[in-house]
């Protein structure tokens, strides 16, 4: 019992001598400082802006269309993974409007819905003409009725490149095959 006591006293004496350290604590000039300081409430100024040109960590720098056309060249290797890669996510995010061929007559085009827009035909010698930087920075920021797909990431919508000009190499058929039908 005596133990517990003595026990007992050591903590009172701490809690006490502690609740006395706190008035010494403020006669120490430096400390003082921190008692009169101004304090700002959450909200009450506005949060800091990151300095221009900043990424945040783990993302890609944004280029807008014109950077993109004029600074970026396809980093990933053209090949038959590329290009099925690009079919899986052209298939995902852009068949309802540019067709499964890319002509540009999706789902989503036609009457009483999208107009069949000459811009939505990627087969054309406008955008046979285009840079891989140029569509690449088409799909990150859209433009007109194409809406941003800066969802889709930065290599993926290389692999979307990959397959667009897969689209574009590939054999129309003729129309005198057409007719024959």
């Amino acid at each position: 019992m005596s133990s517990m006591r003595t026990l007992g006293f050591l903590a009172l004496l701490v809690s006490v001598g502690m609740a006395g350290c706190d008035d010494q604590v403020k006669r120490v000039p430096w400390f003082q400082t921190m008692n009169r300081q101004s304090s700002v409430e959450t909200y009450e100024v506005a949060a800091m802006r990151p300095p221009d040109g900043a990424v945040p960590l783990g993302s890609a720098r944004h280029y807008d269309l014109l950077a993109a056309d004029t600074m970026l060249t396809n980093p990933v290797a053209a090949g038959t993974d590329a290009v099925e890669r690009g079919r899986i996510l052209y298939t995902q995010f852009c068949v309802m409007c540019h067709g499964d061929t890319g002509v540009g007559d999706g789902t989503v085009v036609g009457p009483g819905r999208l107009p069949p827009l000459p811009t939505l035909n990627l087969l054309t010698d406008r955008a046979i003409g285009l840079s891989d930087g140029y569509i690449w920075g088409m799909i990150a920021n859209g433009r007109g009725v194409m809406p941003t797909y800066r969802r889709i990431p930065s290599d993926d919508r290389w692999y979307l490149v990959h397959y667009i000009r897969e689209l574009q190499n590939a054999p129309t058929p003729s129309v005198d095959a057409a007719a024959a039908e």
